[in-house]
């Protein structure tokens, strides 16, 4: 008989009225690469408890050899409200993830196409981004397809993590 143990360590990041949640940071092997995914919204995920977007991100970046996820979104409000200041917290939190990470994974879903907002947070994380010279991937699906959501069904199991291309700049 074999037993293994593990433990993941987590950290999140809020502001102080707990209304925006800026960072989700998961560690399970600090020796293994570390990603930085970049969603669409604040999901229920906290300290504790997984919420499925959460689940999956970390069972597939395991599967890849990660050991680290810092998990950010376009938009951080909990609640619906954004503002301004919420918004330069979120930029400046990403900011900061980017140098301790070794991949940087837009997975925001085909979903932001149609919302200006949206499109307009993330050229101005991808300016950031590409400032800093990082590796930019996104999921792609088996079928050729890419830009995907961690909770798309195709990819949800399984991600193959390819370049990625600015299809909405």
């Amino acid at each position: 008989m074999k037993t293994t143990k593990s433990t993941i360590k987590t950290e999140v990041i809020y502001d102080n009225e707990m209304k925006n949640k800026y960072l989700i940071r998961k560690e399970w092997d600090k020796n293994r690469k570390k990603a930085l995914v970049i969603m669409k919204v604040a999901g229920q995920a906290d300290e504790i408890m997984q919420d499925q977007t959460t689940m999956y991100v970390i069972n597939n970046l395991s599967k890849l050899e990660y050991g680290v996820v810092d998990i950010v979104n376009l938009f951080p409000s909990l609640e619906g409200e954004e503002t301004k200041n919420s918004v330069i917290e979120n930029l400046k939190c990403i900011q900061e993830a980017i140098p301790r990470v070794d991949d940087v994974i837009i997975a925001v879903g085909k979903g932001v196409e149609s919302n200006k907002k949206a499109i307009e947070r993330l050229k101005m994380i991808l300016a950031m981004l590409l400032d800093k010279k990082v590796n930019i991937l996104q999921i792609e699906a088996n079928f050729g397809r890419k830009g995907f959501h961690p909770l798309y069904p195709a990819v949800k199991h399984q991600w193959k993590l390819v370049p990625y291309e600015k299809a909405i700049m």
